[in-house]
Parts: structure tokens; sequence; C-alpha cells
């Protein structure tokens, strides 16, 4: 933890890259979930619904991919570009959201998890267009003092059970 914290400080951009590109995997792995239920749920879900369901997991796998292309081929891009595709991905994610909670309500299918993906997604959203650059900045500072605090406490912690395991072990 003290390693990626100090990574954090001293390469923000890089570790950025690394973020951003799970990000990437996330949309690619929400896309293929999202094909799948459409799939299993055809019967519920009626032509429209599962057209704009799998016109968004398709979204969702293309943006994936371009996004992790992006942070790994041009990682100065990130702080721009991405930040906007990564938002726009959460408010299309929202909206088709909304819709099957809807279609899965009507079939009287409890949707409680899809319910709080789509709040989360029109949050992030939200804070990613207001604050394109809140990413870069205090949130990155934040994250990595938070880690390297946590590492040294973590090595304090096992220095001094060691001590105290010591000092009152019972001879043999």
């Amino acid at each position: 933890m003290i390693f990626i914290g100090l990574y954090m400080i001293l390469r923000p951009s890089g570790f950025l890259s690394v973020v951003i590109s799970a990000f990437g995997i996330y949309l690619i792995i929400d896309g293929v979930r999202t094909l799948l239920g459409a799939y299993r749920l055809k019967d519920i879900f009626g032509k429209g619904i599962r057209s704009v369901s799998m016109g968004k997991a398709l979204l969702n796998m293309i943006a994936g991919i371009v996004v992790i292309i992006i942070a790994v081929a041009a990682p100065s891009l990130i702080p721009t570009m991405l930040v906007y595709l990564v938002a726009a991905a959460f408010v299309i994610t929202g909206i088709v959201d909304v819709i099957e909670l809807v279609v899965l309500s009507r079939a009287e299918i409890p949707a409680a998890s899809l319910g709080l993906e789509t709040i989360l997604s029109f949050v992030f959203a939200i804070i990613l267009f207001l604050f394109p650059n809140f990413l870069t900045g205090v949130i990155m500072t934040l994250f990595a003092a938070i880690l390297f605090a946590s590492g040294a406490m973590m090595i304090y912690g096992s220095v001094s059970s060691m001590v105290y395991a010591h000092k009152y072990r019972k001879p043999e």
C-alpha cells in the first residue's frame, strides 16, 4: 500500500492510466452482462427494450475498447477526452437501466442491485461532467495519502504485535 501510494503521488498520470484501463475492462464486462441478461429475459423484454439493451451493451463494449486503447496508446488524452467519454457511458448506462428497471418491475422481478447501479451511473456522470479534472487532483492525492498512511499503520501494527508476542511468549 505504501508503494502504491507513493506511485500515485509521484506518477499520477501513470496510475490514472491503470484506473481508466480498469474502467474500460468494466465497460466490456458490463456490456457482456447486459447482452446475456437481455438474451435470458427475451420473453419478458419486448423487442424494443431488448434492442435498447443490446445497443447499450454494444456501445459499452466499444467504449471500453476505445478507453483501453487511448489509456495505453495516448495517456496524455486521459484528463480531457476520456473523462467525457466515461461520463457519457455512465449517462447511457443510467438511461437504459431506468428502462430495464421499469420492464423488470412490471414483470415483478426484483432488481434492487440494478437500481443502485442506475443511481451510481448518474451520480458518477454528473461528477465527471462538472469536475473533469477532479480525478487527477484532489481525489488522487487524497487516495494516495490514505494508501500510504494505511500501509505505514499496517507495518507499525505488525511490528507492535511481533514485539508484544515476543515479550509475553511463555518459555518452553
